[in-house]
């Protein structure tokens, strides 16, 4: 049987419409007794039904999610903690998986918006400006972007509306500070760094976010060797193998996402070079799985619980049309999570 909002009300002692505004939202509601509503919804398995809802209103009470690549284990854990934020306010998510496709993602994203299935759409784009993106900035659709900034040229409205849209990622620079300053205190003078496709933004600043960290310890620019990867865990494989095949070849190397660590990793083991006492290496982005290695990989872990509470938050507020002027970009910050992956430089 169904349970409703009077047996969520009777198990407080609270009446019907105090648990409808708490489960909305609203703002008229104590948070400590929204709390209490959301807890004892959760306790006693409600699910809001959502088809009658949008009968009675122009919302559907769904955000949308497009991920860039599902089988990444970041985007994966981004994908359960926005749907567990989400739902504790009340929102179901509908979750599509672009995969590193920039024309699917359009698909997608049109799709979601121009048939109104949702309220809203969190976007971590596969790439920047697309058609697609533009159409939805000309609609002046409600949109967070989420961990890959975007670049948008231009001056018309459309433009405009996507320069200003809130963009949730994390704040890199106090662990990678860290991450630079090991290595140079290990000894690490020459650096490989695997990167994310260049002709991206999020390739670039993520690039030289590690460079500047790199520099401002201590190592010289031209010490400094860079490969670019896709993501994927091939690319870091093939980017791993030509810093290898350098003449004067890296002595660490900092792989910027999880799945290239793994190439990385796959690639010094075929060069018969032994972690972290022939090579030392590390992960930007953090996952269960890599302190299981041997040894375990150090990484740079990004606070995902955090990025999604703050995108739903984000996405749901424009969704309610709080005034928002130019919103700020949000940046949970990033810890650095020392393993044993890395090691003094050989002789």
């Amino acid at each position: 049987m169904a349970v409703r909002l009077s047996d969520i009300a009777a198990s407080l002692g609270v009446s019907e419409a105090t648990v409808s505004l708490a489960l909305s939202g609203n703002g008229r509601v104590a948070e400590s007794t929204r709390q209490r509503v959301v807890a004892a919804a959760n306790e006693l398995g409600y699910r809001p039904n959502t088809a009658a809802r949008a009968l009675r209103t122009d919302a559907t009470r769904t955000i949308g999610l497009i991920v860039s690549d599902v089988a990444n284990p970041f985007f994966g854990e981004l994908a359960r903690e926005v749907e567990r934020h989400a739902g504790e306010l009340g929102y179901a998510v509908m979750l599509c998986n672009s995969d590193e496709d920039a024309s699917r993602q359009d698909d997608y994203l049109l799709d979601l918006l121009a048939g109104s299935r949702v309220d809203g759409v969190l976007l971590v784009p596969a790439s920047s400006a697309t058609p697609g993106l533009r159409a939805a900035g000309a609609s002046k659709a409600k949109l967070v972007i989420v961990d890959r900034p975007i670049t948008v040229p231009g001056r018309g409205d459309a433009a405009k509306h996507l320069r200003a849209l809130p963009t949730v990622r994390s704040d890199t620079s106090t662990a990678l500070a860290e991450a630079a300053a090991l290595l140079v205190t290990l000894g690490h003078r020459r650096i490989g760094v695997v990167a994310p496709p260049q002709d991206t933004p999020l390739g670039r600043v993520r690039t030289r976010e590690i460079r500047d960290a790199l520099v401002e310890a201590g190592v010289s620019p031209r010490s400094i060797l860079v490969e670019a990867g896709d993501f994927r865990e091939n690319s870091g494989y093939r980017a791993t193998s030509a810093l290898l095949e350098q003449r004067h070849r890296p002595t660490a190397i900092i792989a910027a996402d999880g799945p290239m660590a793994i190439g990385a990793l796959k690639a010094a083991r075929d060069a018969g070079l032994r972690v972290p006492l022939d090579l030392s290496l590390m992960s930007f982005d953090d996952a269960p799985w890599l302190e299981l290695l041997d040894p375990p990989m150090t990484a740079i872990a990004q606070p995902i619980p955090q990025i999604a509470g703050a995108a739903v938050d984000a996405l749901i507020a424009l969704i309610k049309g709080s005034p928002q002027h130019d919103p700020p970009a949000q940046q949970p910050v990033c810890t650095f999570v020392r393993r044993a992956s890395c090691g003094m430089p050989p002789a």
